[in-house]
């Protein structure tokens, strides 16, 4: 039987703003990933969605953002992140799809590309113009 120490540690570790917004973030991803999944068939699309939602959100709250001192600022943070995330995945994904007439997987990837770098690169100015 488990200690009641090992119970608190684990505990502890579950309700780490860390681990609550990778949480929140994984939680986002999966619905929003099976979403676009069926509303364009595209394989590789709905994983790079996936993988941008449930990683690359998480972690760019954690390297770029201030720790807030309520973990559900954080959880809201990390949910309207993956809303506007997923809205430039879809929007990169059908401008390249429909409009330069790429096939899904070189659109899907140019998608994950421009939103997480892109996301990235507002992240570090928004950084610097606050310090």
């Amino acid at each position: 039987m488990p200690s009641t120490n090992s119970r608190s540690a684990i505990y502890r570790w579950a309700t780490a703003q860390r681990q609550l917004t990778i949480f929140a973030g994984v939680a986002a991803a999966l619905p929003a990933a099976y979403a676009f999944r069926s509303a364009y068939g595209s394989g590789p699309g709905s994983f790079l969605l996936l993988v941008t939602l449930g990683v690359v959100v998480p972690t760019a709250y954690d390297e770029y953002w201030p720790a807030y001192d309520r973990a559900g600022a954080a959880v809201a943070w990390i949910l309207v992140a993956c809303a506007v995330a997923a809205t430039a995945f879809v929007a990169c994904y059908l401008v390249g799809t429909e409009a330069a007439g790429l096939g899904s997987t070189p659109s899907a990837a140019v998608a994950f590309l421009a939103t997480d770098l892109g996301g990235f690169a507002l992240l570090a100015v928004g950084r610097r113009t606050r310090a």
